[in-house]
């Protein structure tokens, strides 16, 4: 789990949207209400029995009576526990972080393709996999994208679903694109495009001529969508109040230009969504999403683009509440779960043909201009190297100021506190495996493939189309000057725009043509 998915599933999910947001309406008064209202009351506590009571009849408090409490020792301490999948891939594709249990109600989530049919993507289906339009990825007899996990609530019986790891975490490829799609789990999710997902939800629910009790009420008709979820359709006017207010949070963040896929401004979403809005800078620091396998070999050591995190356990708890999960509620059980099998996940390999007798050269170069700062042994691996030596775009390391860190030590909740988040002056140098399906490349993300990296930052791409999974290997990357494929557009990158910078890390850059050409195949290995 990264940087990036703290905030972007705090986006994702519409976090914190309650559960029960149904307006009073005609509740029957009857000793089988009474005891169901009752019961919800032992096991959720009184303001989800107030809720549950406004539209309690006969039917609803048999299936509420029907139910055990599934609570903690108190009834209350989390109602809403969390399993662990299996096996563990299935967990990590759709095992609960904790923000379903302030998700968005399932049957919301389906309708409102439905409902704003014109908000979506060019050449987007909103009968049929309407998420895809956004760059995530379905799979056979699922309602959600991986990345989605679901909960039903005990006794309401409504669903709601919330964002996983896996949603910023998973990748395709295709040789050529006429290709079948290949996925690789712990990759960055290049043609996951968050901004845009973003604001179809947010400006859906936030526009009163679109989403309407009309309007949803029309969708969960088409979509066969019965029981308590059909009463959602009366509150759409509290929805649409509630979402504004985390509307006007995320339009409070700064950009110049839109992110594009496989992106966000992780520190920008935190200080808006978590700590409050006298701690968002004026200043646009947009990041990549990262690879996230092999964590076994990065125990122990910093984390984060910019070495900011001294913990594992303290990234992941903070990408849980940046996603909407209670702080009180924070699934850690689950959670640890997900950073097991991530330790023991190995880097994929290369799928394409390799020349070995080229890259066996290339191992020659590497180590002589590479090993230092990427490879276990060397002497900078896993250190800070300051921005005055690195010369990349500083954007994301000066917006992560030491009283916004101070504040994030501050959080705390129910089995965890943080204390080990720290301020640096650069980026951190890492490990290299799987280099070949982490591009683009740098930290924002600003130059399109490692040949390019390889090249004086004059000679880089001063601009290029991100979201294509089309890989090139000869310069190892994706595909970046296509601008649509069909219907589906890609988004240019301008890196004239603050915070998209492609200057720096001039290693390796006085290379010849013939060594450059072997330490890319070498880097093809790893």
């Amino acid at each position: 789990m990264s940087t990036n998915l703290r905030t972007a599933c705090a986006v994702c999910a519409v976090c914190a949207w309650l559960p029960f947001l149904i307006p009073a309406c005609a509740a029957e008064s009857n000793a089988e209400c009474d005891a169901a209202i009752a019961h919800v009351s032992e096991c959720y506590g009184e303001d989800v029995a107030a809720d549950f009571a406004m539209t309690c009849d006969s039917a609803s408090a048999r299936a509420a009576l029907g139910e055990a409490c599934e609570g903690g020792a108190d009834g209350k301490t989390d109602f809403f526990p969390t399993d662990i999948l299996s096996p563990p891939l299935e967990h990590f594709k759709y095992g609960s972080i904790g923000a379903d249990k302030r998700g968005i109600p399932l049957a919301i989530l389906r309708a409102l393709p439905l409902v704003c049919e014109d908000l979506l993507p060019e050449g987007a289906d909103p009968r049929h996999e309407p998420l895809a339009a956004f760059g995530l990825i379905y799979e056979p007899s699922h309602d959600v994208p991986i990345g989605f996990s679901s909960r039903r609530l005990p006794l309401i019986g409504t669903t709601l679903v919330g964002n996983t790891c896996s949603v910023c975490h998973t990748s395709t490829v295709r040789e050529s694109p006429e290709s079948e799609r290949v996925v690789y789990f712990g990759a960055p999710a290049t043609r996951f495009d968050l901004e845009a997902y973003n604001s179809f939800l947010l400006d859906c629910v936030t526009d009163e001529s679109r989403f309407n009790r009309t309007s949803l009420d029309r969708a969960f008709r088409e979509l066969r969508i019965t029981g308590p979820d059909r009463l959602l359709s009366l509150a759409t006017r509290l929805l649409r109040w509630f979402v504004e207010d985390l509307k006007e949070q995320i339009d409070s963040i700064v950009r110049d230009g839109p992110w594009g896929p496989g992106r966000d401004d992780a520190i920008g979403l935190s200080a808006a969504i978590l700590l409050g809005p006298e701690y968002v800078t004026s200043t646009p620091a947009p990041v990549d999403f990262p690879s996230v396998w092999n964590q076994g070999a990065r125990a122990g050591n910093a984390l984060h683009w910019d070495g900011a995190a001294g913990s594992a356990v303290e990234r992941n708890v903070l990408v849980a509440v940046g996603a909407g999960t209670p702080r009180d509620g924070v699934p850690l059980e689950s959670i640890a779960a997900i950073q097991g099998w991530l330790e023991d996940l190995p880097p994929p390999a290369y799928p394409f043909a390799i020349d070995t007798e080229l890259a066996g050269r290339g191992q020659t170069i590497f180590e002589a201009h590479c090993y230092e700062c990427h490879s276990e042994g060397g002497a900078r691996l896993w250190s800070v190297v300051p921005l005055d030596e690195l010369g990349t775009d500083p954007n994301r390391v000066d917006v992560a100021t030491r009283e916004g860190i101070d504040a994030i030590n501050r959080l705390s909740g129910r089995g965890w506190l943080f204390d080990e988040f720290r301020k640096t002056d650069g980026y951190l140098s890492s490990l290299l495996d799987g280099i070949w399906l982490r591009a683009p490349y740098l930290h924002n993300g600003s130059v399109p493939t490692l040949r390019d990296l390889l090249s004086p930052p004059a000679e880089r791409p001063p601009a290029f189309y991100r979201g294509n999974d089309t890989y090139d290997q000869t310069d190892v990357g994706f595909v970046s000057t296509v601008d649509r494929e069909g219907l589906v557009r890609h988004v240019l990158f301008d890196t004239s725009r603050r915070g998209n910078g492609n200057g720096g890390h001039t290693y390796g850059t006085e290379l010849s043509d013939g060594d450059r050409d072997a330490l890319l195949e070498y880097l093809k290995t790893l």
